[in-house]
């Protein structure tokens, strides 16, 4: 297991949506939520550990980019 901190730039049309729900069901992904900025309005920034195996981290990112968040790595450990 491994975890990645990151940043998710949120764009407006995200923010009403599940994404930290389909991390976990989907990618079995845990995340640890440090600080979050959401606005309906304007969109967000979040701010998370998130913990798994290498190839969930991965497709998880991926799922994020599909949606157009942008993902901004700040770091991991082992």
């Amino acid at each position: 297991m491994k975890t990645l901190s990151v940043q998710l730039n949120y764009p407006m049309t995200q923010v009403k949506e599940p994404i930290l729900y389909h991390l976990v069901k989907d990618y079995h992904l845990t995340p640890n939520v440090r600080r979050a900025r959401i606005d309906a309005h304007t969109g967000g920034t979040l701010q998370l550990d998130l913990t798994g195996v290498d190839d969930d981290l991965e497709a998880g990112q991926e799922f994020l980019r599909s949606l157009g968040i942008e993902v901004i790595p700040a770091g991991e450990s082992a």
